[in-house]
């Protein structure tokens, strides 16, 4: 399964109405692949002739900004700027426009080398540190997060009240991230996340 597999497989199990998708620069990628009734994307930069009607032209920044406090999505799906500041304030804004029973999917959080790290794009496979985020994001409560191990690593976020944030207390270096990458963003198979929703 890959990005839109997981996406659509979502939209199937739990019946999900609305989309949003950070970072659309590319839409045949994933976005037009994605199969709900209404469905937003947000690129600054999209590429002029897959220009979509439903592809808003601004920063993600901009996008939650002008965004009516009301305004929920069913599923959301992080791909924008790959950079773990600016990830991390796509996730927690996305957390104020998820429904309840809302998943955010995050993409590029299993880098495999270290040159894929680096904080701008070096013109090769690039993750950037967006894993980062998804273990700053493991401070707060009321979250269930995991990775998906498919994909260049999909993060996995979903309300849960049971569940008591933790601050990590190590260094988010490489060779941490080597080390302990399991523990940190609770890595799954695709059929362990599977059986875990």
């Amino acid at each position: 399964m890959q990005r839109t597999d997981i996406i659509n497989y979502l939209i199937e199990r739990y019946n999900y109405k609305s989309y949003l998708e950070i970072g659309v620069q590319y839409p045949q990628s994933n976005f037009f692949k994605v199969e709900i009734e209404y469905k937003t994307g947000v690129e600054p930069y999209p590429v002029a002739d897959l220009l979509h009607k439903h592809i808003v032209e601004l920063t993600s920044d901009m996008f939650f900004k002008s965004l009516e406090e009301n305004v929920k999505y069913d599923i959301i799906f992080i791909d924008g700027l790959h950079t773990r500041e600016q990830c991390l304030a796509d996730i927690l804004n996305s957390l104020k426009h998820l429904t309840d029973n809302g998943t955010i999917l995050v993409h590029d959080c299993l880098p495999t080398a270290e040159y894929q790290t680096t904080h701008e794009d070096n013109g090769r496979e690039w993750t950037g540190d967006v894993w980062k985020s998804i273990v700053d994001i493991k401070a707060k409560d009321g979250l269930d997060i995991s990775t998906i191990d498919t994909d260049w690593g999909i993060g996995c976020i979903r309300f849960n009240t049971d569940n008591v944030g933790f601050e990590n207390p190590i260094d988010l270096d490489w060779d941490n991230y080597q080390l302990l990458r399991h523990e940190l963003l609770n890595i799954k198979t695709i059929e362990q996340w599977k059986n875990s929703l």
